[in-house]
């Protein structure tokens, strides 16, 4: 039976929807100055306004369900496929937030020129940048439509075609109007209805059950998985010890890939374009840092467990069901009544309207800010750009639909794109350490990740169909190989080059000659911003795990990781309470009256 809506949902959603286009419509004669306006509103957002978006963005229509078919099938554990990213976070926020917004560019892929030298450099900014704008963000729109498209089938029994041109007309339209400066002041409203949905959607159910406790008892009960469907942690088989390689398989396996090696090796390991485009968006150094930081915690300790905790209730509720990522959806169909189903529907509108803006206006940065402005027209005016860059918008819909169109797991999509694009993270972190690394350093490790990950796929019937965590391994071994021989090689970076990239950017790490060519001193602390990165990552998994703890009745091991999370959090206060010291003390310097300063 299809769902019902009553004229209270519908103000909702058609009030919800209207706000959206009063935005776009204030917005869009300001987001039509310029690519800078359009892009990253100018570089004048402030640290909550940038890091909500970068939550917003983070999680969208497909995140509640494809995380409620990991929780079937694999259990509570089977999270660290995308908690381990925290480790990665947290070394964006401490080591490279403050160097991406020094950088002042428009895309990630325009620090290629910026970073390297000569005609390597250019091509592979033009690469760099069709190779994220089609395949990658293509793909990553397509698994959103994906779970869209499921989504409405389960609730409405909407043919698929139909639920696309609805959902995607209304969303490039606004896209198209409003540029990044409609995508970041309507993200911070969308983070809250997204975030209210699945708060109440998750009340809602656990009323249906004696407590938290029983539901967690009761999906034991209904699981395959039964006790381990909770758990945190995977455990090895019973009757292994740590030297045998049954212990290691599996589960364990992959839980050991995601913490020592999908972190880094991911294309998104120094940030990625979403949060790089939001870092070069902030006002100041210190704004891109708090933006970040603001990211990481609500991202995985804020976000997750109402999701979770649907799911475990699913078990119980529909054992049977075969297509897990639908299990969410027919828990809304199941348990949420009329009146409330627009907040619902209008909380999954926003996740999804807000990752696919914001990836239609990142590819259209990448394809006219690194390829058609520098290398195709490069003196024509700026409403000129703008307009190639919204034709560009819906061009990058159509193809990001026609995938859509031919998949049905949200997983699997996601999977691939991780391995396509894993074996690059080495690279893109050591960049800013080590000037050794060369135009030629990325792309070979580029052009090998794809090439090794795809032939993997290809062949994997003949290979015995190899697991994710084998696939990724084996091209981020091999890719790591070539580039390492192809950086050494291969001529280095110019001097000239790479004295103006370190006066820019002051980076951290072995610079040292370069320091000295520049008539400057290397740059210390980078052994304070390590030891910030750690504790920052023990904070974000600690608050994680300990809300987990808490909400599954184990407040014993709750109040565990609430320790290390708070002595976690009292090293990331000491660390960043020093930018609020400068800013007062450059304040009272310059003999101007202080300001509010905000806080963490």
């Amino acid at each position: 039976m299809n769902v019902a809506l009553n004229w209270i949902d519908w103000t909702v959603i058609v009030g919800y929807l209207a706000f959206d286009f009063a935005v776009g419509l204030i917005f869009a004669k300001r987001a039509g100055r310029n690519t800078n306006e359009f892009f990253i509103s100018g570089r004048k957002l402030s640290w909550w306004l940038a890091g909500t978006s970068m939550v917003a963005t983070s999680f969208s229509s497909d995140t509640p369900l494809v995380i409620t078919g990991w929780v079937r099938t694999g259990g509570v554990s089977e999270n660290w496929f995308w908690w381990s990213f925290a480790i990665g976070g947290m070394l964006s926020v401490f080591l490279l937030a403050k160097l991406w917004r020094r950088a002042e560019v428009v895309t990630n892929v325009e620090l290629t020129e910026l970073r390297y030298s000569g005609k390597p450099a250019a091509a592979l900014r033009a690469c760099r940048a069709a190779y994220l704008a089609l395949p990658i963000n293509c793909i990553t729109m397509a698994w959103v439509i994906v779970a869209m498209l499921k989504l409405m089938k389960v609730l409405f029994g909407f043919y698929p075609l139909l639920a696309l041109v609805v959902c995607l007309g209304l969303t490039t339209f606004y896209c198209i109007l409003s540029g990044f400066w409609g995508v970041v002041i309507t993200d911070f409203i969308k983070f809250i209805l997204a975030m209210a949905g699945s708060i109440g959607l998750c009340i809602l159910v656990a009323r249906n059950f004696n407590g938290l406790s029983d539901l967690s008892t009761q999906a034991q009960l209904n699981s395959p998985l039964h006790e381990n469907v909770v758990r945190f942690f995977p455990r090895p088989p019973a009757g292994t010890g740590p030297l045998e390689w049954a212990f290691w398989s599996g589960p364990m396996f992959a839980f050991v890939v995601f913490l020592s090696v999908q972190w880094w090796a991911n294309k998104n390991a120094d940030g990625g374009g979403i949060v790089v485009q939001r870092m070069s968006s902030a006002k100041d150094e210190r704004h891109s840092l708090l933006a970040t930081l603001w990211f990481n915690i609500a991202n995985y300790a804020l976000r997750p467990w109402p999701w979770i905790l649907v799911a475990l209730a699913s078990i119980v509720v529909f054992p049977d069901l075969k297509d897990g990522e639908s299990a969410y959806p027919e828990m809304i169909k199941r348990f949420v009544p009329a009146g409330l189903m627009g907040l619902m529907i209008t909380s999954f509108l926003a996740a999804f309207m807000s990752t696919i803006n914001t990836t239609l206006n990142l590819s259209s940065s990448y394809l006219v800010n690194d390829v058609y402005r520098r290398f195709v027209q490069h003196n024509r005016s700026e409403k000129h750009y703008v307009a190639v860059s919204r034709l560009a918008s819906l061009g990058f819909m159509i193809i990001s639909s026609v995938i859509a169109l031919r998949c049905d797991s949200i997983s699997g999509l996601f999977k691939f794109m991780l391995a396509f694009s894993s074996g690059v993270g080495g690279v893109y972190i050591l960049r800013w350490f080590w000037w050794r690394i060369n135009a030629w350093s990325e792309i070979s490790a580029m052009l090998a990740s794809s090439l090794i990950s795809s032939l993997l796929y290809i062949f994997k019937n003949p290979l015995g169909d190899p697991s994710y965590p084998v696939i990724l391994t084996v091209t981020v071994a091999g890719s790591t190989v070539v580039w390492l021989a192809t950086t050494f090689i291969t001529a280095p970076v110019t001097e000239d080059k790479l004295i103006a990239f370190y006066r820019k950017v002051r980076p951290y790490g072995a610079w040292g000659r370069i320091a000295r060519l520049a008539g400057q001193q290397p740059v210390g602390g980078l052994g304070q911003q390590i030891v910030n990165w750690i504790a920052g990552t023990v904070m974000v998994l600690a608050y994680t795990l300990s809300a987990g703890k808490f909400l599954l009745a184990q407040p014993g091991q709750g109040a565990i990781y609430l320790v290390a999370a708070l002595l976690g959090t009292i090293i990331v206060w000491k660390a960043v309470r020093p930018a609020r010291a400068v800013v007062d003390v450059q304040a009272k310097s310059a003999g101007r009256s202080l300001q509010p300063v905000d806080s963490v």
